[in-house]
């Protein structure tokens, strides 16, 4: 009857679906990195170390397709299309993770390790009327306002400490890491009103901000303008040296083993902060200015000439510039992953995940994947996933071992790479282990 519980998982999932980064890397459990997903994976051997890089693209309103298309070598744009795929509330997300060390080691029933990463991530969310309005004009607004209080912004670089534990009982297994945050740089704007007033009579546009725009880490002149003739190799040092702006996070997790075969496991990852003190320069969007035409976007699309210089100017003298250094905070993305895995052999598993991914909002999904163990030096994963409103999301991961070295690639979307302009979604990642000891000795393909 234990197994019966993937049919409720299956209709729960299947109601919830968005987004939810590397879902198939989970699914490669003799890799360390997976445990930055599932800290409860139990590794394959007792030592471990290397590199890996981590790259992602989402983008929830549109895809490249819709709007863009080749014909005889020449590309068009159709506009109208693009407003047709958005939502009123849209998302454009970018990742990147180097795994720069690792290290762990086996003891009595446990695993220790410590890892450095670094980590730059950026989001930027923005309402549909920001595009209908530089795409389609003003007269469908004329005596009306357009709400862009939704167009927030956030980009951080961080470097990631970590030490994690793993504790394997005989019916469960714990395992959790604390991380301390290394704060970089950091740009945040999250508005509390930008609204836009379109007069019925000569279409003036008159824009109301009441916001901040808050920078951390970026190079400044002594007036305090953002200046990068000073970045030379001493001022990157002096950065990384610099932990002015700390974090901390972590990251945990528990499988419950029903038999020798089906497990369930439940983990969460990067719940946790950065409060950013030094360097800090505070833009105060507060005030009001008047401007005869917003069609900027559309001209800069179109291929037309673009000349803002002095529309920036005139928003620059209305709005007022807060030199005051206050510190500010910023928040991780937390990951979530349920997880049911059942091996049908010791080297052959089948699972399914229930994940979510948070990010201004909620963005569940659901995954089903295939783990296959070849001879002694080859692990193949497959994943099927449904998130960021495309169906289905196929997944591949490949582990080569030839002796010590470790080699793996995983990406959770191979549409990309068959057209490159039909994704809502695109990740992957590559790295490179030196792993010895085996905890259990290894087998060939099973025939049972």
């Amino acid at each position: 009857m234990k197994r019966y519980i993937f049919l409720p998982l299956i209709l729960l999932a299947s109601v919830l679906v968005k987004a939810q980064p590397e879902v198939t890397l989970p699914y490669m459990r003799n890799v360390f990195q997976a445990s930055f997903v599932n800290p409860t994976t139990i590794p394959e051997h007792t030592f471990s170390t290397g590199i890996s890089v981590f790259g992602q693209v989402i983008s929830n309103g549109f895809q490249p397709k819709s709007f863009m298309n080749f014909r005889n070598d020449t590309m068009y744009v159709n506009l109208n299309s693009l407003l047709g795929d958005m939502n009123d509330k849209n998302l454009i997300f970018a990742a990147e993770h180097a795994d720069l060390f690792h290290i762990r080691v086996k003891g009595i029933s446990s695993f220790t390790w410590f890892a450095m990463r670094q980590n730059a991530t950026a989001t930027v969310q923005y309402p549909r009327e920001f595009f209908n309005l530089a795409i389609e004009g003003n007269g469908q607004y004329v005596g009306s306002t357009i709400d862009f209080s939704n167009l927030k912004t956030d980009i951080s670089v961080y470097n990631e400490f970590t030490i994690g534990y793993l504790k394997d009982l005989p019916s469960w297994t714990f395992a959790g890491r604390v991380s301390l945050l290394q704060g970089l740089a950091n740009i945040n704007f999250n508005p509390k009103t930008f609204k836009v007033d379109i007069d019925t009579a000569m279409y003036a546009h008159t824009a109301t901000a009441d916001g901040q725009l808050r920078t951390s880490g970026i190079p400044k002149n002594d007036e305090g303008g953002i200046n990068f003739d000073g970045v030379d190799g001493q001022w990157v040092v002096n950065k990384f040296k610099n932990f002015a702006n700390k974090g901390f996070a972590i990251s945990g997790g528990a499988t419950y083993k029903f038999d020798e075969r089906m497990k369930l496991s439940f983990s969460f990852a990067d719940i946790g902060f950065i409060k950013w003190n030094n360097e800090i320069q505070t833009y105060t969007l507060k005030g009001e200015t008047k401007f005869e035409g917003l069609d900027m976007l559309g001209d800069l699309l179109r291929g037309n000439d673009v000349s803002v210089d002095s529309l920036l100017q005139k928003m620059e003298d209305d709005f007022t510039r807060d030199t005051i250094a206050v510190s500010y905070t910023t928040w991780l993305n937390p990951k979530f992953n349920f997880t049911a895995n059942y091996d049908l052999t010791r080297r052959t598993t089948f699972g399914l995940t229930f994940g979510a991914f948070y990010n201004k909002r909620l963005y569940p999904s659901v995954t089903l994947g295939f783990s296959q163990g070849i001879g002694r030096f080859f692990q193949v994963v497959g994943t099927a996933s449904i998130y960021q409103r495309s169906v289905p999301n196929l997944g591949l991961g490949v582990v080569i071992k030839p002796g010590p070295l470790q080699l793996f690639v995983v990406a959770d979307n191979l549409y990309p790479a068959i057209d490159p302009l039909a994704f809502t979604n695109a990740n992957v990642r590559v790295g490179i282990n030196l792993v010895f000891g085996r905890v259990n000795p290894p087998q060939g393909l099973p025939y049972r």
